[in-house]
This record gives structure tokens, C-alpha cells and sequence, in this order.
């Protein structure tokens, strides 16, 4: 039988204003009927118009951080590699991350993909958007949000592997496959966007529970609110082909040089501790 392009792949909970981004960026690229949401939790159903993509209720998800971040990873495994059946291509990602390809590369999803070639896995480099406080106006929220936000960091963080054409195991937290080295993408960028709106940000900690979460889910959405509005990020940023260039000669190795199985960070002087500080090109304005 032959195999279709591709289908894209994500896990949600109290989400809205993520899921139909993520739904309008990755029906764009496969078509809306290759989409498959896994709800997570039956104590919520999602706002958004959900006609023609598969979803699926998962029930019994733990509630603390990391063992839900392996539950998660196991769970979404094992559906991407069933898809892997019907498919040549499976994205998988959370619905706060969107792939693109670099415009600069001049290349289209099907010629980009075969750069995964015989490994059947690649890293698309992430960049982390964060509201700067040179952006103190909120998001129009039905236009995209590159453009409206200019700033960021090229983070070993959320440089993930998005994307699997042979059989393969993603880790907690989805930041790495299991028993496979860092192999970065040369055009393909995962634009984070969490912290890319402040009132969106604490809209969606609240829906989550807010302080009522257990405390390792609360204390790692307070960490990551507060990097929002950091004066570094519009001070002294990095060009952003000069941080593309570090992250690729860095994330991929440990301090002795070996193969990292997860991006590390950079030791380049001017990083920190959430990443290269960058200004994010004009060329990637509306593309998510």
C-alpha cells in the first residue's frame, strides 16, 4: 500500500488558543484530515472546532511533571509509530510549536522532509518567542504572531525531533528520541511560542489549574512567565545567522565532543541560561 505524505501529531490539555493555531499551521501542510489531537482528560473538552481531525481521549495521565512528561512521551510514541503505517512522514510536537521551513532555503515540505533520509529523523532548531519589553501591546490574536513579536532565544531547549519517517521512541518532554544522536536540520525551525503573549501565557496557566496544579507543574510555569519582558532580550541580541551558526556547531555535541543525545547548551560567552538571545528575521513574518 502506498504510503500518504505525511500527518502531524499532538497531545493537548485546557487548550484553545495553541490548538487552533497549531490546527490552522499544520492543516495547511498535510491537510486537516491527517491531523490527530489526543485530548488529555475527560474533566474538559476543547473549544475549538475539531470537524474531520481524529481525536482521542487519554484518561489516566499522571498529574506530576516529570511522570506525565514520560507517560506522554511513551503514549504519543506509540501512536506516531502506528501511524508510521499510513504515513511517510509523522510530525509530532507539542500545540505551542510550529515548524517552518526556512524561507531562505527555497524549499517545499516534500523536498525538505527527504533530508531525513536513511536516519528518519532530524532537529528542527528552536527558538524560543518571548514578549520583550520593548512589545508591551498584546498579540492580535487572530493574526499571526511572528511580526507582531521580533525577539527571542536560540535554545538547545526547544530544539526537538519533530518529525520521524523510521521507527523511533521519543523521550520526556519530547526533547530527544532514545538511543539517537542530535542531527540537525539544515532549513527546518521550531518557533516556540508559550511565552509569546503575556495575558495568553497566565490565561493558560489558569486554565490549567493555576497555583492548584501540583507544585512541579506550578513551579516550572512561574520559572518560564518570568523570563517574559527580560530587558536582555532586546539589549544585546545576536545576529541571528551568528546564533544559528553556534547552535549548530554546539547543540549536537558534548564537552569532549562526542554525539549528544540531546541538544546542550551553548558555551559561547554571550548565551544564557535560556539560550542565544536573538532578533528574529522579517523573512519569517506570518508564517505562524
Amino acid at each position: 500500500m502506498t504510503k500518504q505524505f505525511a500527518c502531524a501529531l499532538t497531545h493537548v490539555r485546557h487548550e484553545g488558543f495553541f490548538l487552533e493555531k497549531w490546527i490552522a499551521h499544520y492543516g495547511a501542510i498535510v491537510g486537516r484530515e491527517n491531523l490527530f489531537v489526543v485530548i488529555d482528560g475527560d474533566d474538559w473538552e476543547p473549544t475549538v472546532d475539531l470537524t474531520g481531525i481524529t481525536t482521542d481521549v487519554i484518561l489516566d495521565a499522571p498529574r506530576r511533571r516529570i511522570q506525565n512528561d514520560r507517560f506522554i512521551a511513551k503514549e504519543m510514541s506509540g501512536r506516531a509509530n502506528k501511524l508510521r503505517k499510513r504515513y511517510e512522514y509523522v510530525i509530532r510536537g507539542d500545540c505551542d510549536e510550529y515548524v517552518v521551513i526556512d524561507p531562505d532555503a527555497g524549499l517545499d515540505w516534500p523536498a525538505a522532509m527527504a533530508e531525513l533520509g536513511e536516519d528518519g529523523y532530524v532537529f528542527a532548531l528552536g527558538v524560543d518567542v518571548v514578549q520583550a519589553a520593548t512589545e508591551p501591546e498584546a498579540i492580535a490574536r487572530d493574526r499571526p504572531i511572528l511580526g507582531q513579536r521580533r525577539h527571542g532565544y536560540v535554545a538547545d531547549t526547544y530544539t526537538k525531533p519533530f518529525v520521524i519517517s523510521r521507527w523511533a521512541n521519543w523521550a520526556g518532554g519530547a526533547h530527544r528520541l532514545l538511543n539517537r544522536p542530535v542531527r540537525m536540520s539544515a532549513h527546518f525551525m521550531l518557533f516556540h511560542m508559550a511565552l509569546s503573549d503575556q495575558a495568553v501565557a497566565e490565561e493558560r496557566m489558569a486554565a490549567r489549574g493555576g497555583a492548584d496544579q501540583h507544585p512541579s507543574f506550578v513551579g516550572h510555569q512561574t520559572d518560564r512567565l518570568n523570563a517574559i519582558a527580560n530587558a536582555q532580550l532586546s539589549q544585546q541580541p545576536l545576529e541571528f545567522r551568528d546564533a544559528r551558526a553556534i547552535a549548530l556547531a554546539q547543540f549536537p555535541f558534548e564537552a569532549d565532543g562526542s554525539p549528544a543525545k540531546r541538544p546542550r547548551k551553548s558555551t559561547d560567552p554571550r548565551a544564557t541560561e535560556k539560550g542565544l538571545p536573538v532578533t528574529i528575521p522579517a523573512r519569517f513574518d506570518g508564517l505562524v
